[in-house]
């Protein structure tokens, strides 16, 4: 897979995709695998520094966690845990298996929610507009099935994230740096919000979030994770409407999912609320 973004050009852009650079050979060598010897890998690329971070947003990332909250007051609520994805690519290579987010041009956040998605629930996903915040030219939020690993829906910086967090933060001049967007089974009435219909994701798949942060503007490579604050994954549910589906069979669901991509070796867990 090769992804390209940020053209200058629309032009330019159109010449490309009409006839893109890129050829992929297959050698099949009729000598024994033994005695083939692959290319040396090549030293991974540094991630960007950023001199700064982001403990100056923390402040008012926390006020826009109450304020969601109190925003749920009487509906069953959960918070789980994000953990920021850095594999070690170079091992992968070397012992030839298969490895997820081997690449230095984004930060990558992951958090599974441990809860079915009823039409009675809702999550909030609240974080940093990495972009607003000069971490990233690039940002995203995404919906996955856990069981196909399809995008379901997703939100970035270039339309949703910014006045996101207005309603939450009025009068605060970092509001445009922070976002609060919810996806729900139906958005009717509800601003700042994804839609996702039970056609598109069933009642009691398992789901998984996940934020990216590509290129820091001042760099070729991505943002260090270790210096950005994570986003968050709240969610709700009015327990009036329909019999709550958190407790059947979610839990076992949610941990063989989390076994199989978020192996704890492989991750930094953020618990909430940071120090």
């Amino acid at each position: 897979m090769m992804r390209t973004a940020f053209f200058d050009d629309a032009e330019e852009r159109d010449n490309y995709y009409q006839d893109v650079p890129l050829s992929i050979l297959r050698i099949t060598p009729k000598i024994a695998r033994q005695s083939i010897s692959p290319l040396p890998r090549p030293p991974r690329n540094p991630r960007s520094v950023n001199i700064t971070d982001q403990s100056y947003l923390l402040a008012s990332y926390r006020e826009l966690g109450r304020e969601v909250r109190k925003d749920l007051f009487g509906v069953k609520e959960l918070e789980s845990n994000t953990k920021v994805i850095e594999a070690e690519p170079d091992l992968c290579i070397d012992d030839r298996t298969k490895c997820f987010f081997e690449n230095t041009d984004a930060a990558y956040f992951g958090n599974l929610p441990g809860t079915f998605f009823p039409s009675n629930g809702h999550f909030v996903a609240i974080g940093v507009n990495h972009v607003e915040a000069g971490y990233a030219r690039y940002s995203s939020v995404s919906l996955y099935d856990a069981a196909t690993l399809i995008a379901i829906g997703s939100f970035t910086n270039l339309k949703e994230m910014k006045g996101s967090a207005d309603r939450y933060l009025p009068g605060n001049p970092l509001s445009d740096q922070l976002y609060a967007i919810s996806f729900r089974r139906n958005c009717t009435n509800y601003s700042h919000c994804i839609d996702v219909p039970e056609s598109s994701l069933g009642l009691v798949a398992a789901t998984i979030f996940m934020e990216r942060a590509y290129l820091d503007p001042n760099g070729s490579k991505g943002s260090d994770p270790a210096i950005m604050l994570p986003f968050r994954i709240i969610y709700g549910e009015d327990p009036s409407l329909i019999p709550s589906l958190w407790k059947s069979g979610a839990k076992g669901v949610y941990k063989r999912v989390r076994d199989v991509l978020f192996p704890a070796e492989e991750v930094n867990s953020f618990q909430w609320p940071l120090p």
